[in-house]
């Protein structure tokens, strides 16, 4: 009974806790998830009113020497319907490599109220400092207060009401790189030379020291980088030069280059010329090397035809490239002529003697209107062999049966091929 009891007792208690204690449930608050749905609606409630105006144009870009000057006229239309107060500032952009200053620049005037559908023009005059390093210069001008509405703090506002401003300070190079590119199509086992001119139009001299960079050797014939094997070292490549270039004087970089056997493939490099001159921008001081390495095959194509007819066989043999060595490097080796060695054997299994009845050379040449730098144009450079062709037309007595002709072409990239049976009948 005792023990009957006190159970009782307990379970009395347990329901009276139970009982008295808070809802947990509606006491703790619930996380929700806001869908893409609901953010887009409260980015859509946040307060977005700004002025309205039109800005002509929006961008400028100046090209302004070190100590001068240069200005740009803005057109601001008011496209609200009231009146608003237009006060243009430079917003400096922090994620420039150059910093544009503030203080280069004079806005007039300083500020004006537009009514609706006024226009009203502003002067931007940019004055750049003399001792300011040449490049280029990034920024902003915002026309208003007025900013793109973020859910969270930004430390640099994206003004709405603003134009993209820019500057590029500039000096003319004091050397003339009158070989920008070298670029060929190189054999394996085979040697070239290859010519870099400097002239110097200064009234000083100008070191230099030219080397091959090693930062620019994973980039491939397109700029981007590549995984693919490089058909030479950078060690097969030897550079001499001058360590002056005198004021008034043409200096040459002489570049060697010694291709190994059995190398195939592509080579892309840079050689920095490491110009002593402020007037030259890093990337201008330096010389693009592109080769196409490749192997005279010894084995000449096949192609197996047959002749229904016992007729006169015409072979044409056509060879057309481009022509790599053009104005982009001065190659001291002259190329090689471009032929053909052809053997065409009857259905017997016996050589036939082929007669030559033609032969034909053609090319395109450009006289440096889109290549050429302005100093080429008084230079051997002005003319630019940019596509050359060859071909040969042959004959030979036909038979009805099934002919093989054999062909190994020399010195050719590509070469095309055309066989005619024509009845005298």
């Amino acid at each position: 009974m005792i023990d009957k009891y006190i159970t009782q007792i307990v379970l009395g208690l347990l329901v009276i806790s139970i009982l008295t204690v808070p809802n947990a449930a509606a006491e703790v608050p619930v996380s929700k998830t806001v869908t893409v749905e609901e953010k887009m609606i409260a980015s859509d409630n946040m307060d977005v009113d700004f002025s309205r105006i039109k800005i002509n144009p929006p961008y400028s870009n100046m090209q302004i020497k070190p100590g001068n000057s240069d200005e740009v006229t803005v057109t601001v239309t008011n496209k609200n319907n009231e009146t608003i107060t237009v006060a243009p500032f430079v917003s400096i952009s922090p994620y420039s490599e150059n910093f544009f200053e503030e203080s280069w620049v004079t806005i007039t005037p300083v500020s004006v109220d537009i009514a609706p559908d006024a226009k009203q023009e502003f002067v931007i005059k940019v004055n750049i400092p003399q001792d300011v390093d040449i490049g280029y210069y990034y920024t902003s001008i915002a026309f208003t207060e007025d900013v793109m509405p973020t859910p969270y703090p930004n430390l640099y506002p994206n003004y709405v009401n603003s134009m993209s401003f820019s500057v590029d300070v500039w000096t003319p190079p004091n050397i003339q790189i009158m070989t920008p590119y070298i670029s060929g199509r190189v054999e394996s086992g085979e040697t070239y030379d290859y010519e870099i001119k400097l002239k110097n139009i200064a009234d000083k001299d100008i070191s230099i020291d030219p080397k091959i960079d090693d930062n620019n050797r994973m980039y491939d014939y397109y700029g981007s980088y590549s995984t693919v094997y490089s058909a030479l070292e950078d060690d097969a490549i030897t550079i001499t030069a001058p360590s002056v270039v005198k004021a008034g004087e043409t200096a040459i970089v002489k570049v060697h280059l010694e291709v190994p056997d059995n190398a195939k493939g592509r080579y892309n490099g840079v050689i920095d010329l490491n110009i002593d001159d402020p007037s030259i921008r890093e990337y201008e001081g330096q010389v693009q090397m592109n080769f196409i390495v490749w192997t005279q095959p010894l084995t000449p194509y096949e192609k197996s035809f047959t002749s229904n007819i016992d007729a006169l066989i015409t072979i044409r043999l056509n060879s057309q490239q481009n022509s790599y060595d053009r104005w982009m490097g001065t190659n001291t080796q002259k190329d090689e002529e471009l032929s053909f060695e052809k053997t065409l054997i009857d259905p017997s299994g016996n050589e036939v003697e082929m007669t030559l009845i033609k032969t034909t050379y053609g090319g395109t040449v450009n006289i440096g209107m889109y290549d050429s730098p302005p100093w080429e144009m008084d230079s051997e450079g002005i003319y630019q062999e940019v596509q050359t062709s060859y071909s040969e037309i042959y004959t030979a007595p036909g038979l009805v049966g099934d002919w093989t002709l054999k062909v190994l072409p020399l010195n050719a990239e590509t070469f095309s091929y055309s066989i005619m049976m024509e009845s005298s009948e």
